[in-house]
Formats: C-alpha cells, sequence, structure tokens
C-alpha cells in the first residue's frame, strides 16, 4: 500500500512539474485576398501562483513560393514590434492570474500580422510563449493564412471546382470540375504538397484518400499557374 501510494505521489509530482504556465488564447485560422493584410490577436494568461518574465518566439513554419522578403508574418508584443526577419521578442512582466489581451488595451498585449503582398498561398506561423527564467514552460501556437485572390473573372469561373462531398471523409471523396484543363493539389495544414491531380474533362471527379492521414487539407485549383479556387477537405 505505501508503495503504491509513493508511486501516486511521484506521478503527481511529475504531472505538476511538467504543466504549463502560460494559456494562449485566441482564432488561429484566417483566410483572406492576397493583396490585403491580416491583423489577429493572441490573449496571453498567467496561471501559476508567480509572476513570470514573459518571451514570444516566431517562427515560419511554411511560407508560399516566391513571397518577397518584405512579405510574410511580424508582430508586436512587449510594448514592441518586430520584423519578418526577427524571432525573439523583449521581456514583458505578467503577474499571478493575470492577462493580457488587445482588447483590454494592454500596451505588452500580442498583435500579429501577415502580408500576402499579392502572392497567393498557405502560410503557417508558429508563436511560443515562454518564462524567461524557464524556457521549458513553453506554450506554443500555430496561425496558419490562407491568402487568395477574391476577384473571379470569367476564365475562373469557367475552371470552377465544387466543394468536396463527402467532407468529412475517411476514403473516397468526390466533387464536380466545370472546366477544360486543371491541376488540383491537396495541401496539408503546414503547407506541404500530399497530391497532385490533372485534371481533363468536366464532371464528377474521384479521389482515393485511403492512404492519407487524418488531419485539414486545402485543395488548390491551379489554371495557368494561377490559383484560382481552394476548398477545405477534412480526413477523419
Amino acid at each position: 500500500m505505501k508503495k503504491n501510494l509513493l508511486f501516486i505521489l511521484v506521478i503527481t509530482q511529475i504531472g505538476f512539474v511538467a504543466a504549463q504556465s502560460l494559456v494562449i488564447t485566441g482564432d488561429t485560422v484566417f483566410s483572406g485576398d492576397f493583396n490585403t493584410e491580416i491583423e489577429h490577436h493572441l490573449d496571453v494568461k498567467n496561471i501559476s501562483g508567480n509572476s513570470i518574465s514573459v518571451i514570444c518566439q516566431k517562427t515560419n513554419i511554411s511560407l508560399p513560393a516566391y513571397l518577397p522578403s518584405w512579405g510574410g508574418s511580424y508582430y508586436c508584443f512587449a510594448g514592441a514590434c518586430y520584423p519578418t526577419t526577427t524571432g525573439t521578442s523583449n521581456v514583458t512582466m505578467i503577474g499571478s492570474g493575470q492577462e493580457i489581451s488587445y482588447s483590454n488595451n494592454d500596451a505588452d498585449a500580442h498583435s500579429g500580422y501577415y502580408k500576402p503582398e499579392g502572392v497567393a498561398g498557405i502560410a503557417t506561423v508558429q508563436y511560443c510563449f515562454y518564462d524567461e527564467n524557464n524556457p521549458s514552460d513553453e506554450t506554443c501556437v500555430t496561425i496558419t493564412y490562407s491568402c487568395m485572390p477574391t476577384a473571379i473573372n470569367e476564365n475562373q469561373v469557367l475552371n470552377e471546382v465544387g466543394d468536396f462531398y463527402p467532407n468529412p471523409t475517411n476514403g473516397m471523396v468526390f466533387f464536380t470540375f466545370k472546366g477544360n484543363l486543371a491541376i488540383l493539389k491537396l495541401i496539408d495544414i503546414l503547407g506541404n504538397e500530399i497530391k497532385e491531380i490533372i485534371l481533363t474533362e468536366k464532371g464528377i471527379q474521384k479521389l482515393d484518400l485511403t492512404d492519407m492521414s487524418k488531419g485539414i487539407y486545402f485543395g488548390n485549383l491551379i489554371v495557368k499557374n494561377e490559383i484560382v479556387s481552394v476548398k477545405k477537405l477534412i480526413v477523419k
């Protein structure tokens, strides 16, 4: 009995040590026109019993090809803003139980931005918040930006792809293609290309997804080297 109690005590202590002190809330998936900057905000709350000196670390996980050096993600935190090439922020002190939030007009609150600069595609950016004195006490969130052209011209309408069905799916999926020639690329949430399908005939198309892992994907319809339509697909 004593051994069991000791085992439970050890497990409890390990769980306590592994617990994270910071809770991050806010939207993580955004879409918009590829000529318009996206702005968003993350709230940071200290749920520990002590004040924490918090640092934010930004990492670009994936960015669209051909994105210019002046485009991409940047952010503000701890009273300063940091360009697309900068990763680590200044330090801000967050008291026990305190939350810093843009909606509360906190000067040190987090604001994130993404500049597509006319380049269509999906970008994923990770923001990690951690204790300056204990970097392992870290909480991270991944932001996904999907930026596409919103102006649909006649050519794009003719080559539009219909929604996937059934969606979510765990096997076969169907969609309607209205054009004559296009490429459909399935992209995962990190921007990796999973499948490429050449579409040459109008009508109902069928895809076998039984070899794909569970997750969220985007079907990019490409006509004349331009993305003209994007459809979300969930594999369960």
